[in-house]
C-alpha cells in the first residue's frame, strides 16, 4: 500500500516525553506507545505532555534535513566524499525529486503531533476530562504547539516555498490519502503562522525555569525570536510579490504588498528588541548576583555577549564556543533542539562534517568548509572591499574548523563536535588550534541551535538595512553597532588604534560606524550577511540567507555571483527563483501530484525540477 508522505500515524513506535526536570539524564524518557489509540488516550494531563514532548523530539530528528537544505547548497561547504553523488548534484544545482533528502514527511509528522495536542488538549478542557488539567495549564501548552507548528512550517516554506498547509490532525494513512491537499503560497502560510503566534504570546509561559527546559520549549521570548525571523522572511517574500509566480506559472496576487513589507520589518525589529532586552536583563541580574564590579569589562557590554579573555600564557580557550556549543543552553541561548546523548543522540554533525568513518577513525565526513572562506587570513578585517571569510584574529575560524598550522587545502568542520577549542595564538589564527576531545555519534548531546543572541542581533541589523532601503525610519548606526559588537567579541586581539599594525581593523576604530552611516545601507546589508556567514557556519542557515536575498530582489543572478561566487553552470541553472527551492519528493507526487496516480492529485511539482520526474 502506498503511503502519503506528509501525514503519518499519530503515535509511532515511541513517544518521547520531555519533562520539566533539571538533570540532563532525566530530560528525555521514551514511552512505547505503538498500541495506543485515541479511544484510550487523551485522558490525563500526562497524555498531553507526552505528545507535546513527542512533537519537540520529532523536530530534533529533522536536524539532518535542516543542515542539508540550509547548508549543503551554499558557499560555506564543499563535498569531501566524491562518491556521494546525490550531494554532488545538489551542489551543482541538479536536484532530482527521487532523492530521499527531499522527503518532507518528518516535518509533517511533527506538525501532526502539534495538531493532535491542539485538538485534544482543547477538547479535554471543554469536556473537563481531567479536572486537574485546567485552562491555566492548557493555554501555555497551546502557545507552545502553535509556535512549534509554525517553526515546522517555516522550515518547509524556506525549503519549498509553497507547501500544503494542514491544521487538522490525521490518524491513519487512509485518512491522510483522502485529504489531497494542494499547496498554499508560502507568504500566506507565514501570514497565518505569524497571526497565530502573535495571539498566543498573550497566554504563553514567560519562563519554564533554568537550563534546558527554558531553552528547549517555546516561551514568550523564543516566540518573539521566531516571530522576528518570520517577519523578516515575510517582508522578503512580499517584496515584488506581484511579479512572482507559483509553481503552475500563475502570478501571485497580494494586496498592499509594499505596506506589508514595511510593517513586517518594523515588527521584526520590535521582536528582536524584546529578546535582546530580556537577555540583557538576565545578564545584568547575574552580574549583580556575582558582585561583579562596575569597572569590569562585562559591565560595559552594550549587548549581553559572552566575552573572550585572552590568556597571557599563550594558549586561549574560546569561552563563547565552550559555553554555547560545548555546554549548550548558554546565557546567549534563546531556543535549541535538545539531545541528551543517551536516549536521544545527535549523530548529525558527526555524520555530515567530522566524525567516525567506516574504519572507526575520526575524519572529515560528507562536507568540509569551503577553501575561499580562509583566503584572507593575513588580514584582520577581511570585509574591507567585501572580501568574505575569516580574518587573522577571528576566533571563529579556529572554533569552526581543524587547523594544524601546516599548509592545508582541506578544512574539516569541528564545530559542534569539539568539546573545547584552544587557540594557539590569539593574534594570528594561522598558528592553528587544538581541542581537548570530540563528541562521538554514539553519545553526542550537542544541541541544534535554532536561535541565540547573535542570530537575533543580525536579524535586527538586516531588518534595519532593508527598512532603510524602503525609506523607513531606523537607525543605520545601530545596525553597524550590532554587527561590530559581534565582530569585536570574536576578534579580541584586533587592533583599533595602531594603523601600522598587521592586526589593525578599521571597523573597530572609534567613529567608524558614524562615518559609515551616510549612504551605506547596502554596505550594512552586505556586512550583516558576511557576519552571518562566519557566525553560523555549518548550522544550516547560509543557503536560506541567500534565498531570502534573492526573494527580496526577485532575482538570483547578482546574489549568486556577488554574495556566493557560484560557478557559471550553477548560475545558469538557477536563473529562476524556483531553482532555489527543493523539488517535491517523487513519492509524494505519485500520491498527490497533478498528473500522477489516479488523477486526483493537487500538488504541482517545482517547475525547474519537474523534468527529472520519472514516469
Amino acid at each position: 500500500m502506498k503511503k502519503n508522505k506528509f501525514n503519518k500515524y499519530l503515535l509511532g513506535a515511541a513517544v518521547v516525553a520531555l519533562g520539566g526536570l533539571a538533570s540532563c539524564e532525566d530530560y528525555l524518557t521514551i514511552y512505547p506507545t505503538d498500541s495506543i489509540t485515541k479511544e484510550d488516550y487523551w485522558n490525563t494531563a500526562n497524555d498531553v505532555d507526552n505528545v507535546r514532548a513527542a512533537a519537540y523530539y520529532q523536530l530534533t530528528q529533522q536536524l539532518g534535513k535542516i543542515l542539508i537544505w540550509g547548508e549543503f547548497r551554499s558557499d560555506n561547504v564543499t563535498l569531501n566524499k566524491m562518491d556521494k553523488t546525490e550531494y554532488l548534484r545538489l551542489q551543482e544545482a541538479v536536484l532530482q525529486p527521487t532523492q530521499g533528502m527531499f522527503d518532507w514527511s518528518g516535518f509533517y509528522k511533527g506538525i501532526n503531533f502539534c495538531n493532535e495536542v491542539l485538538e485534544n488538549g482543547q477538547r479535554m478542557i471543554e469536556e473537563n476530562i481531567d479536572p486537574s488539567f485546567t485552562e491555566g495549564d492548557w493555554l501555555p501548552v497551546k502557545a507552545e504547539m502553535l509556535s512549534l507548528r509554525a517553526l515546522n512550517y517555516f522550515y518547509l516554506v524556506r525549503a519549498y516555498r509553497d507547501v500544503p498547509y494542514v491544521t487538522a490532525s490525521v490518524s491513519t494513512d487512509t485518512e491522510a490519502k483522502a485529504s489531497r491537499i494542494a499547496a498554499t503560497p508560502g507568504y500566506q502560510i507565514l501570514d497565518q503562522c505569524i497571526a497565530e503566534v502573535e495571539e498566543a504570546k498573550a497566554y504563553a509561559a514567560k519562563n519554564f525555569g533554568a537550563g534546558i527546559t527554558n531553552t528547549g520549549r517555546f516561551n514568550t521570548y523564543s516566540m518573539s525570536a521566531l516571530l522576528a525571523d518570520m517577519y523578516l522572511w515575510r517582508a522578503c517574500l512580499y517584496n515584488n510579490i506581484n511579479e512572482k509566480k507559483n509553481a503552475a506559472g500563475e502570478p501571485y496576487v497580494a494586496e498592499n504588498a509594499e505596506q506589508v513589507v514595511t510593517q513586517s520589518l518594523q515588527k521584526c525589529i520590535e521582536h528582536c528588541d524584546i529578546v535582546i532586552d530580556r537577555l540583557k536583563s538576565e545578564y545584568d541580574r547575574k552580574l549583580d548576583l556575582q558582585n561583579v564590579l562596575e569597572n569590569d569589562p562585562r559591565r560595559k557590554q552594550p549587548f549581553p555577549l559572552i566575552l573572550n579573555t585572552v590568556s597571557t600564557m599563550g594558549v586561549t580557550i574560546d569561552a563563547p564556543y565552550y559555553q554555547i556549543f560545548s555546554q549548550g543552553n548558554s546565557a546567549e541561548s534563546v531556543f535549541e533542539l535538545q539531545f541528551d546523548g543517551v536516549r536521544s543522540c545527535n549523530t548529525f554533525y558527526g555524520d555530515m562534517f567530522y566524525g567516525t568513518d567506516a574504519s572507526g577513525a575520526v575524519n572529515p565526513t560528507i562536507m568540509t568548509a569551503a577553501v575561499p572562506l580562509f583566503s584572507n587570513l593575513d588580514k584582520a578585517d577581511p570585509e574591507m572591499g567585501f572580501a568574505k571569510g575569516f580574518g587573522r584574529t577571528d576566533f571563529r575560524y579556529c572554533s569552526s574548523v581543524l587547523h594544524e598550522k601546516v599548509g592545508q587545502n582541506s578544512f574539516p568542520i569541528i564545530k559542534n563536535v569539539a568539546t573545547m577549542v584552544q587557540v594557539m595564538d590569539a593574534e594570528d589564527m594561522r598558528e592553528g588550534n587544538d581541542y581537548s576531545s570530540l563528541r562521538t555519534q554514539a553519545n553526542s548531546s550537542s544541541s541544534g541551535h535554532v536561535y541565540r543572541l547573535t542570530d537575533i542581533m543580525l536579524i535586527k541589523s538586516e531588518a534595519i538595512a532593508r527598512l532603510l532601503s524602503k525609506g523607513g525610519d531606523a537607525s543605520r548606526a545601530m545596525g553597524f553597532h550590532l554587527i561590530n559588537n559581534i565582530f569585536a567579541r570574536n576578534n579580541p586581539k584586533a587592533d583599533s588604534i595602531d594603523t601600522g599594525s598587521e592586526r589593525y581593523c578599521a571597523r573597530l576604530a572609534k567613529g567608524w560606524a558614524s562615518k559609515r552611516s551616510e549612504n551605506s545601507t547596502d554596505s550594512l546589508l552586505r556586512l550583516t550577511y558576511y557576519e552571518r556567514q562566519r557566525e553560523f557556519l555549518a548550522e544550516g542557515k547560509r543557503w536560506f540567507d541567500l534565498v531570502r536575498e534573492c526573494e527580496w530582489r526577485n532575482s538570483t543572478e547578482d546574489v549568486l555571483s556577488d554574495m556566493m561566487g557560484a560557478s557559471n553552470s550553477v548560475k545558469n541553472r538557477c536563473r529562476n527563483l524556483w531553482a532555489l527551492y527543493n523539488p517535491i519528493y517523487a513519492d509524494e507526487m505519485k500520491v498527490n501530484g497533478v498528473g500522477y496516480g489516479d488523477g486526483n492529485g493537487k500538488l504541482v511539482q517545482n517547475p525547474v525540477w519537474a523534468k527529472y520526474m520519472q514516469e
